[in-house]
């Protein structure tokens, strides 16, 4: 027996995002198609493949994170000395600099 193909929309719909996306996936290599005339069709087998790999990554990341815990996952601060100044500080700067 065959394997059963789908259409864009079918599979759009299975993923919940737009067609545009699915085709997007297609043109970069994230998801295999064939083509059939002007449209695309996807095999079962295919889109079951690109599920499981996307379940299999989220499993290790903010998805799976505890948001109660009193862990902090965010990004190092830099060092002060000889990091640009954000634009806040440079106004408060200036404002000290004029009054000296």
């Amino acid at each position: 027996m065959a394997e059963r193909l789908l259409t864009v929309p079918q599979v759009a719909e299975e993923f919940q995002v737009t067609s545009q996306t699915i085709r997007n996936w297609i043109d970069s290599g994230v998801l295999p198609a064939i083509r059939v005339g002007r449209q695309f069709r996807l095999r079962r087998s295919d889109v079951d493949a690109l599920l499981d790999r996307a379940n299999a990554d989220s499993d290790s990341h903010a998805s799976q994170r505890d948001v109660w815990s009193a862990k902090a996952t965010r990004m190092p601060m830099r060092s002060r000395a000889g990091a640009a100044a954000g634009v806040w500080e440079d106004a408060g700067r200036a404002r000290t600099l004029d009054r000296a």
